[in-house]
């Protein structure tokens, strides 16, 4: 395409390329977020589906808050990335979620160790006032992820280094839309 061909671009030239993107976009947070967030939060938008999720009243709210901000981080960034795409904006956008989730995921987890008090849902057969106190620690597993998060990280930051240095020897990029 010559360039004044792409200057005299119309509204629908640039509708054919960003809806296209916008599309993957919306798609791509879905998955990497956005259903498990409509899960989570689902007995809450349909009415008539409290009585079904006797499980989600035994997890405390600020466990399902935490869940509901990871989620929604994750969405968030993989619709910018997908965005992005095309650019070194993505690898440094992927190192960040790495990074952050990192932190979400030791701080939620107390380090690996993991207390939760659940109150039974009423009319349970266990009595009332008495509650569930269940403790998880899986410090080497925490390892394990935060291990792999951090080859995540050092992977982007060298796809980035091959994606900039391929772009220096193409020349200058050309204009995004």
């Amino acid at each position: 395409m010559s360039e004044v061909e792409e200057e005299e671009r119309t509204g629908r030239d640039w509708a054919r390329i960003i809806i296209p993107r916008v599309i993957r976009a919306v798609i791509w947070g879905f998955i990497m977020g956005g259903e498990a967030l409509l899960l989570l939060n689902l007995p809450q938008l349909l009415p008539g589906m409290e009585e079904g999720a006797m499980w989600m009243e035994m997890i405390p709210a600020e466990t399902t808050a935490n869940l509901s901000y990871f989620f929604i981080l994750f969405a968030g960034i993989e619709v910018t990335i997908q965005l992005l795409r095309g650019t070194v904006f993505p690898y440094a956008l992927s190192m960040a979620r790495s990074i952050i989730s990192m932190i979400l995921l030791v701080q939620m987890t107390n380090g690996g160790v993991m207390t939760i008090t659940m109150q039974p849902p009423p009319g349970s057969p266990i009595p009332e006032g008495a509650s569930i106190i269940l403790t998880l620690d899986f410090q080497p597993v925490l390892a394990v992820i935060l291990l792999i998060a951090l080859l995540s990280v050092i992977k982007n930051l060298l796809q980035a280094v091959d994606y900039l240095s391929k772009r220096e020897e193409e020349g200058p990029p050309p204009e995004l839309p």
